[in-house]
């Protein structure tokens, strides 16, 4: 059970929340997990702003030694392959000095000697990076300490440590100071320790772990530390820093030699509290009488305690008087800004001591009146309308302004639960969304492709990352050809060629009460870092398999891949849009992503909306487990062997085979760099003729590729499935067979269309199609060329029914033009 536990923490980033661990393995009995955790050489249990949490650890080291012979007790293992596997040094003539081998003989017997060798490579990693204080470089002290660009950071940029905000790395934080690792101190402090882009990401867990772990009191050698901040001292002295000036008190605290006097004491610390220490002032307060230095008319009551035995006759003392300082406890009343989670799931076992609202809602709107915040009537429906970003204010009486957050004249706030991007691995967060409102005053979310406008490449989930980081900075993206600035502090978004600026705004996703009972399972402990696209129905996600969404008609997700497949299939019936809904298949596809921009040295990635046309009995295959095809078959290897794409529908519908209902998938295909195909190629061709550098993909022309061949279906992902029908509409050259055989002479009948120039057809009994041949070579007497006059015919005959066949002839002049 130790293992498994691990495994979790070191995949869920380190460190997890102690009641997850609780409600997921025991069943909510945490007697079970105490046992398992008391283990110090693997676990720590610690409290970081008031949320109790299991960090993981362990005694493990990397050997720094080149070419050691074997006799230290770290482990063998360059650190390039323990953080992104692969070492840059091998490309190298010298090549690199340390093992690459983490199954070497050496490795397995240390793994197995600390429990570890169940692990996997990321995992390991995530361990020793909050474990090893060699792998990252310490966060500067004196750039946190006073004022300016680099505080009293004498060495500026040259220093080796981090310039980063230590507040940031275990809350959140908008002081001035920096808090983005890929900042230019930061960033190259980072490089020269190796520390790859890919792990940027991670970095702030690993920080706020390492800090965890140091506040907890464990040592690098596994033991609790008796330094704590300063000299000499346990490390609950730290809670009296602030009497330093009081000399007399100090004997006081020096006379606790032991466990139990410090276990005296331990009722001094508000755990529940938000700055984890009583700050009360009141004279009746529990630490008023510990700690000494706080009420001087109690000063003498421990002044001659000599012993334990002298403390409990002390407060024996007081529970004979009837325990003023244990029954007259009183606490500061604190206002409470956010919803605690676990009342919400069902028992928050600080009950009323929590320092967060008990509500059985993720939010709850309030008014202020006098001096006190109370509960708005209609909860949900304000929530509800103040989610919809077109909505000003809300529809109850008297209404809810929301730009102002005013009622009246009153001030009014809304409560909520924890951010998603701070707690991923939570039920009840709050998911904020983010919009920007187009030039027809429609809100539109960003990455999502509506009203014609072009996705932008960062969607809410990074906004929102960025905003808690810096609600101050600007950033920059691209949405299509055009490029952004977005500036958090004014919420305006600007088109940096045209200088056009558009409103920003942040909303939270809508939950009704009815979703809230229904949420009641918690999500897996292992989370992705990769979101899910924002037009995924949350609630159809398999966590094996796939679902597929029908869209609706009247959505901009159905117009929008509509558009896109009558580009080039005109007339066309289609039956049913469906999105396919595949975690496995999304997450592999973004891996891929990610690993193709490590390799582009972070630039962009090109990816393409593609067509595949297929036999409708593929179709769960692919949905299931994607594209391959050595499994659906192939139509020809002109450029290569591997799975192929078109830009154009028109060509991958001669591929769906003969059925009345067809299937062609949309697909988001990554086609990054790519070069002219060949017959005999199962791999894209290396770009310099060497055996690492490879293109990403094949096409049938570099210039203007209209076919796409791919090779590995990571690359791949199977995003729509459109099923329709082809009855009325010409392709490939061929007409209908309603009216392929049909004579002009009663086709013009039916249309009611007389014209000059078709009088040299009308009497001739030729079928529509010989006509139409013979239209393409010939000048017509209008000046029409005849090519442009059989379109004209072919498309009045997209229009014709059975019924219209047989209409009284009718004679009506009329002109194409």
């Amino acid at each position: 059970m130790e293992t498994e536990i691990l495994r979790m923490i070191c995949a869920g980033h380190g460190a997890v929340n102690t009641e997850d661990l609780v409600y997921n393995l025991f069943s909510g009995d945490p007697t079970k997990l105490s046992e398992i955790i008391c283990n110090r050489e693997k676990f720590v249990s610690c409290c970081p702003n008031g949320q109790p949490k299991v960090v993981a650890r362990t005694r493990l080291r990397l050997c720094r030694v080149k070419d050691c012979l074997g006799t230290c007790r770290g482990l063998h293992l360059c650190k390039n392959i323990l953080f992104s596997g692969f070492c840059q040094f091998t490309q190298l003539r010298r090549g690199c000095s340390f093992s690459h081998e983490l199954t070497s003989g050496h490795n397995q017997r240390l793994l197995r000697e600390h429990e570890l060798e169940s692990l996997s490579r990321e995992e390991l990693c995530t361990l020793l990076l909050q474990s090893d204080y060699t792998l990252l470089p310490d966060i500067c002290h004196d750039y946190n300490n006073g004022d300016g660009e680099f505080g009293r950071c004498q060495d500026g940029d040259r220093c080796k440590r981090l310039h980063i905000c230590e507040n940031y790395i275990s809350r959140e934080c908008s002081c001035w100071k920096n808090h983005d690792f890929n900042a230019p101190q930061p960033f190259k402090a980072l490089k020269a320790r190796g520390v790859p882009d890919t792990l940027f990401q991670s970095l702030k867990a690993a920080y706020a772990n390492k800090q965890a772990l140091r506040l907890a009191g464990v040592s690098d050698h596994g033991q609790q530390s008796q330094r704590g901040r300063g000299r000499g001292g346990h490390q609950l002295s730290r809670g009296f820093r602030r009497n330093r000036g009081n000399h007399n008190s100090r004997p006081d605290l020096h006379r606790a030699r032991s466990l139990s006097d410090i276990a005296a004491n331990i009722d001094a610390f508000d755990l529940c509290s938000s700055d984890r220490l009583n700050e009360s002032d009141d004279e009746n307060s529990p630490a008023s009488d510990i700690v000494v230095t706080r009420n001087r008319g109690n000063h003498q009551r421990f002044h001659n305690a000599r012993s334990l035995s002298d403390i409990h006759a002390a407060v024996s003392d007081e529970a004979a008087k009837g325990g003023e300082w244990q029954n007259n406890r009183q606490r500061p009343v604190r206002d409470k800004t956010g919803i605690c989670m676990y009342f919400i799931k069902g028992h928050c076992k600080h009950d009323d001591r929590c320092f967060k609202a008990h509500d059985k809602m993720p939010y709850r709107w309030q008014v202020q009146e006098g001096h006190q915040w109370t509960d708005l009537p209609d909860n949900e429906t304000i929530e509800r309308d103040y989610c919809d970003p077109s909505n000003s204010y809300s529809s109850t009486s008297p209404p809810v302004h929301f730009d102002t957050m005013t009622c009246g004249q009153n001030k009014v706030r809304r409560l909520s639960t924890e951010n998603s991007v701070i707690e991923p691995t939570f039920i009840h967060t709050t998911e904020w969304l983010w919009y920007w409102q187009d030039e027809f005053g429609r809100w539109n979310m960003f990455a999502s492709a509506t009203s014609g406008h072009k996705a932008a490449d960062i969607n809410s989930t990074k906004l929102e990352e960025k905003f808690l980081a810096n609600d101050k900075d600007v950033l920059e993206f691209t949405a299509g050809s055009h490029s952004y600035s977005l500036s958090f502090q004014d919420m305006m978004q600007t088109n940096k060629h045209y200088g056009t600026k558009r409103l920003v705004c942040r909303r939270p996703r809508f939950v009704s009460a009815a979703d809230v009972l229904t949420k009641r399972v918690r999500r897996p402990l292992v989370q992705t870092s990769t979101p899910i696209p924002e037009t995924w129905d949350k609630t159809q996600i398999p966590q094996t398999g796939y679902s597929r969404i029908s869209l609706q008609p009247s959505s901009e997700e159905f117009r929008e891949v509509v558009a896109l497949f009558s580009e080039t299939m005109k007339g066309c019936d289609i039956i049913n849009i469906e999105r396919i809904q595949n975690k496995a298949l999304w997450e592999a596809f973004q891996l891929q992503k990610n690993q193709m921009k490590t390799k582009n040295k972070g630039g962009n990635v090109t990816e393409e909306k593609l067509f595949h046309g297929t036999d409708s009995k593929f179709v769960d295959t692919i949905c299931h487990h994607n594209f391959d095809w050595r499994i659906c078959g192939t139509h020809g290897t002109s450029y290569g062997k591997g799975s192929y794409f078109a830009r154009d529908a028109r060509y991958s519908h001669s591929y769906t085979g003969d059925t009345d209902v067809r299937a062609m998938f949309i697909s988001r295909v990554l086609v990054g760099d790519f070069t002219k195909g060949s017959s005999d190629y199962r791999r894209p061709p290396s770009k310099d003729g060497g055996g690492i550098n490879f293109y990403d993909s094949c096409v049938n022309d570099v210039m203007n590729p209209s076919i796409f061949v791919v090779f590995e279906k990571q690359q791949i992902y199977p995003e729509y499935l459109i099923q329709y029908k082809t009855t009325n509409m010409f392709i490939d050259g061929t007409v209908p067979k309603r009216v392929a055989g049909l004579p002009l002479k009663e086709l013009l009948s039916a249309v009611r269309v007389s014209c000059m120039g078709w009088e040299m057809f009308s009497n001739r009994n030729d079928s529509l199609a010989t006509i139409l041949l013979s239209l393409t070579t010939s000048t017509g007497s209008r000046g029409h060329p005849r090519t442009e006059l059989a379109l004209r015919i072919s498309l009045f005959s997209l229009f014709l029914s059975p019924a219209e066949m047989v209409l009284p002839q009718q004679t009506t002049p009329c002109s194409f033009s």
